[in-house]
């Protein structure tokens, strides 16, 4: 130990002396994924609590080793079974500055398919376990894995406060470029404000470098030095950051640091003759010595979505079939879509979460442990799922059953709270106890002649809601809507559903009731020849083979031919399985146009299955996998501004997939709005302008659609808009929109892929002015993905309800049309303190 000792000191003499060579900051680093190949739990069990107890070992061992740590999910669990002692050696560590908490979030979370929400829900809750547990505030955002990059990320981690945010999975092209330019540093503006972060791009992947087999220890560190100067040549000051780990490194942190040490020693023995110096650093090292080197950085904008792959990759795997490394078809914008069940699941979560903190927040309503309980599962629940093998739909078997059961536990458990505080709200004057359920078909089967049932309708958004509700009713039950002064109130039934006009206040709930009623024929149209259907604002016209062709409203200014079809794209194996380089799987998109089928039939089978006074609505059937069902709404402005006035709402159900070929299957819409420009929003709120470039193929032109997405023709004042509720891929090309709804991938092709899952799915579509297009898509896009929520009881009569409970709760004011409270929470349950995010 005494040796040990006196080297290190040597060694810190020796690098004051030679302060001006250019240095090496290794970066130990372990990238554990929240779920992949296994469980979050597994994970943590078999392999993440021994990275981070050995790290506590090795990093007393020599002062000069360092640690970043990025995943505080893993952490928590960690801290919440340490002891006393290691907690404390923890916070010696990090004062020490051997330690360093970067990124700060749950999650490493996905950039292209997380809505804004839900990464700020991801990020409060693991600043808010640091800031609580260690007093520690990151500075630096550590995002080396996601598969491309937003712009948001500039926005939020510069409002958020951070100096730097470090960045990997660029396109391949662009990062050789950066290179060249010694650009791989620069400062990355938001298009959308005054403000930008100082940004570092990996120059390879963020793994250890290798090193050649059996080599001695002076030849590891010649071969090191000659890839570190290699490396600072493509930046412009004389530091280099090189990561030191890689996925799940340092399960035994003392034997790696061990063969890593011995190579720094034997550098900065010889710093003079080698060239450079080199130590452990931290990211906040790293970027101190960077920034204050006097170099001015340059300036750049933009996203860096789709990702094409280079590294990491095998070469001798890649030039197996003279394919090059990161060839230019294997684009990352297959996994925008895949596994959408599983996006739609986690959005309707989302929606779920935000429902209980509204009206948790809204009516101060704490101490009860359940509610608690219910509240910190589905925050944490919905954290875990914005991770970037989790939202994308790219994690395996075991992981994506557990993302399910996890998602299912969490939305029962926030349902049962949400209703337990409705109900409380509600009644607590009455001396009877209410329990409301969201399960509309088991309450209301208990309906009678003689009894009555409570409709509790919750508004989570920040503006007074008149809107439709759809209720599932039990089969052969029909109902009588009435509100609280048993006024009838509209509805029609179509199907085995109920649609409910009701008018709810900001933040607000309104009580309804259903009595149950006698049953009217529901007589469908069929053998349908050229026909149109109208809701009095929006007329949609099809021809005599129940295709649609023309759209016609006030909004759209005139008269629009839309033809909507369905396509399969048959797409290319991956001439080495599980390969990201080359071919289709969960990541990629690499469809073989040649091979593309329509699968919409010549003549369509088509029923009118709703004909007003609300609803309209034309059901088709496509093929044995695949129908569509197109509905219009009454509208409800006379101006008609309102979302019915402008949108049609479009469902598809489709699946399970033929099981033949590896395909994606898109709806595609050709209107007469000829044009390659289109905007898509990132992460669902900033507007990014697009240019389909002719000169990459189809993939390459497949962006994430997270909200809405829309296109206006050159000279034209109308737009056509779609609005989704679960991420997706889109396309626009020639006035052409596909949206990419399903995808299957054969084990032969990929094993993560093989999704047979059926997806019941909803877009709104709409022509609207252009000059309206941004704030429409923006607000209908909250109240599409947020709906109302609605919970049930059998009362005796509606006398029993009013008596002791209220009828009406209106906690706040309603909120300009423009400004919208995205997460409403309280920061300290001893205090009326609340968190908004506005947009």
């Amino acid at each position: 130990m005494a040796l040990t000792f006196l080297a290190l000191c040597f060694g810190a003499t020796l690098l004051s002396s030679v302060s001006s060579l250019p240095v090496v900051h290794l970066l130990p680093h372990s990238h554990c994924d929240a779920g992949y190949q296994k469980s979050f739990d597994d994970y943590y069990h078999s392999e993440v609590q021994y990275i981070l107890d050995s790290m506590l070992v090795a990093l007393q061992q020599r002062p000069d080793r360092r640690f970043v740590w990025e995943e505080v999910s893993y952490f928590s669990v960690w801290w919440g079974q340490a002891s006393q002692e290691e907690r404390q050696l923890v916070t010696t560590l990090v004062e020490k500055g051997q330690l360093e908490f970067i990124g700060g979030g749950w999650v490493m979370h996905d950039e292209a398919d997380t809505s804004v929400y839900a990464t700020l829900n991801q990020m409060t809750l693991g600043l808010k376990f640091l800031n609580e547990t260690l007093n520690v505030r990151p500075r630096h955002e550590w995002h080396i894995d996601p598969f491309g990059h937003s712009i948001f990320m500039a926005e939020l981690y510069s409002l958020l406060g951070y100096t730097s945010i470090i960045l990997n999975r660029v396109p391949d092209s662009v990062k050789q470029q950066m290179r060249a330019e010694k650009s791989l540093e620069f400062m990355w503006q938001s298009p959308f404000s005054e403000k930008e972060i100082f940004t570092h791009v990996l120059d390879m992947h963020y793994s250890t470098i290798e090193f050649p087999p059996a080599i001695n220890l002076e030849e590891k560190a010649a071969f090191f030095v000659g890839i570190c100067k290699e490396k600072l040549s493509w930046y412009k000051t004389d530091h280099v950051l090189v990561p030191f780990g890689n996925d799940f490194a340092f399960q035994n942190a003392s034997l790696d640091f061990a063969s890593m040490d011995e190579i720094v020693d034997v550098i900065n023995n010889n710093s003079t003759a080698y060239g450079l110096t080199i130590r452990y650093s931290t990211l906040s090292e790293y970027m101190d010595a960077v920034l204050s080197a006097g170099v001015t950085f340059p300036s750049r904008g933009g996203d860096f979505l789709p990702y094409l792959a280079c590294s990491p990759c095998d070469a001798t795997l890649c030039f197996e079939s003279s394919n090059p490394c990161g060839v230019a078809d294997a684009f990352w914008s297959g996994f925008y879509t895949s596994k959408p069940a599983q996006k739609l699941l986690s959005r309707v979560q989302d929606a779920s979460l935000r429902a209980l903190e509204m009206v948790r927040a809204l009516s101060l309503f704490l101490g009860n442990a359940n509610v608690e309980e219910a509240l910190v599962l589905a925050k944490n629940t919905s954290a875990i799922m914005q991770h970037h093998d989790a939202i994308t739909g790219t994690s395996f078997t075991e992981s994506y059953n557990d993302y399910n059961v996890r998602l299912g536990k969490a939305l029962t458990a926030g349902d049962k709270a949400t209703s337990f505080i409705k109900a409380a709200i509600l009644c607590s004057a009455s001396p009877v106890t209410y329990t409301l359920s969201s399960d509309s078909v088991s309450i209301l089967s208990g309906l009678t002649e003689a009894n009555i049932a409570v409709m509790v309708v919750q508004n989570p958004l920040s503006h007074d809601m008149l809107s439709y509700v759809s209720v599932q009713l039990p089969q052969d039950v029909c109902v009588q809507v009435l509100d609280a002064r048993m006024t009838t109130v509209e509805s029609q039934v179509v199907g085995s559903m109920v649609y409910v006009l009701v008018e709810v206040s900001a933040g607000g709930m309104e009580v309804y009731y259903l009595k149950k009623t006698s049953c009217e024929e529901q007589k469908p149209i069929i053998d349908l020849a050229q026909f149109s259907i109208t809701n009095g604002a929006i007329e949609l016209n099809f021809n005599a083979t129940n295709h649609l062709v023309g759209w016609s409203s006030p909004a759209s200014n005139g008269s629009h031919s839309v033809e909507q079809e369905y396509i399969q794209y048959v797409e290319r194996k991956s001439f080495l399985d599980f390969n990201v380089c080359d071919g289709t799987n969960v990541y990629t998109y690499v469809p073989q146009l040649e091979d593309t089928l329509v699968l919409t039939p010549k003549k369509l089978p088509t029923t009118i299955t709703a004909n007003g006074p609300l609803i309209w609505e034309v059901t088709q059937t496509v093929n044995s996998y695949l129908n569509n069902s197109i509905r219009l709404f009454r509208p409800l402005s006379s101006d008609l501004t309102d979302q019915y006035s402008n949108f049609v709402e479009w469902n598809t159900n489709i699946g399970p997939l033929p099981s033949d070929n590896a395909s994606s299957f898109t709806s595609s819409f050709r209107t007469d709005l000829s044009t390659d420009s289109f905007v898509t929003y990132s992460n669902g709120i900033y507007p990014m302008r697009r240019t389909y470039n002719s000169s990459v193929l189809l993939q390459g032109n497949t962006y994430p659609l997270v909200g809405g997405a829309h296109f206006d023709g050159a000279g034209s004042q109308t737009t056509f808009s779609a609005l989704a509720k679960r991420p997706m891929g889109v396309t626009i090309h020639g006035g052409i929109m596909e949206l990419m709804l399903h995808r299957r991938l054969p084990i032969l092709f990929d094993r993560r892929g093989d999704d047979d899952s059926v997806m019941t799915d909803s877009v709104l579509l709409g022509f609207v002015s252009s000059g309206m297009a941004q704030p429409i898509t923006m607000a209908t896009s909250m109240t599409f993905t947020s709906p109302l929520t609605l919970h049930f009881a059998i009362l005796n009569s509606s006398d029993e309800w009013s008596s002791g409970c209220l009828t009406s709760w209106s906690p706040l004011q309603s909120l300009p049309q423009d400004v919208h409270v995205l997460g409403l929470d309280l920061l300290d349950v001893h205090q009326d303190v609340f968190e908004v995010a506005f947009r």
